[in-house]
């Protein structure tokens, strides 16, 4: 009985020696997060925009659609030249049911019925022309489009941006670093690891159809500025 005992022992402290062990080869380090911004000027816009049609037939909304489409899209590759595109980005048909007024009851069961059908025709457009984007929004609302999504303005190439701004992010999280191993009085060693998380901040308009067809001016769209952010996670070894 006592030589079980004494095994019983002898095994847990020897799970306590390679605990021990463990912890003391376990990797002293420091981690901090560098973030690292650039602004500048966009030179790339791009709006989504759609034309619908409601007709008594689904083959009838169908075509008046694509004739409206037809007529947009021309239109706004003759604004764009070869500065910009255009190109279909959905297409919808779907039914339109009759509104009842009164509740069914047993008697009087409601039954959905079609009276007619609405088509729309999805198209998105880029521009390398930012400063043209207020003069495009009219031409694309008086050529027949009933609705305008969000404009987004970004960066063509955003590669040199994001090497500008990993730069920076580098070097904050150099000083992080250098600033807690002071504090804990420890020495930087190597880096052990790094990994990035970027990515680039396009500005958004949102304006009603409705408001700028109203207006006899051109709609007055600015640009602002892109930022770009890069976010750099970097392990430091310590001593």
């Amino acid at each position: 009985m006592r030589s079980g005992r004494s095994w019983l022992v002898m095994m847990l402290a020897s799970v306590v020696v390679a605990a021990v062990a463990g912890a003391e080869e376990s990797p002293r380090n420091i981690t901090v997060v560098g973030v690292g911004r650039e602004i500048g000027a966009p030179d790339m816009a791009s709006l989504s925009l759609a034309v619908e049609a409601t007709a008594p037939t689904a083959r009838a909304a169908s075509q008046a659609a694509a004739k409206s489409a037809a007529q947009l899209i021309e239109a706004l590759q003759k604004k764009l030249g070869e500065d910009g595109k255009v190109q279909t980005s959905g297409y919808n048909l779907h039914p339109v049911y009759r509104q009842e007024d009164g509740r069914a009851s047993p008697d009087r069961p409601q039954r959905p019925e079609i009276i007619a059908y609405t088509a729309s025709n999805e198209v998105r457009v880029e521009s390398r022309r930012v400063d043209g984007v207020g003069a495009l929004i009219d031409t694309a609302v008086t050529s027949g489009a009933a609705r305008i999504g969000a404009v987004s303005f970004a960066l063509h190439d955003p590669g040199p941006a994001r090497n500008r701004a990993l730069q920076a992010a580098g070097a904050d999280a150099s000083g992080q670093a250098a600033a807690i191993a002071a504090a804990l009085q420890v020495r930087l060693a190597r880096v052990l690891e790094a990994s990035t998380e970027d990515g680039v901040r396009p500005i958004s308009y949102k304006r009603s159809v409705m408001a700028m067809a109203a207006e006899a001016m051109t709609t007055p769209i600015e640009p602002g500025d892109v930022t770009t952010e890069v976010r750099l996670r970097v392990t430091y070894g310590i001593e």
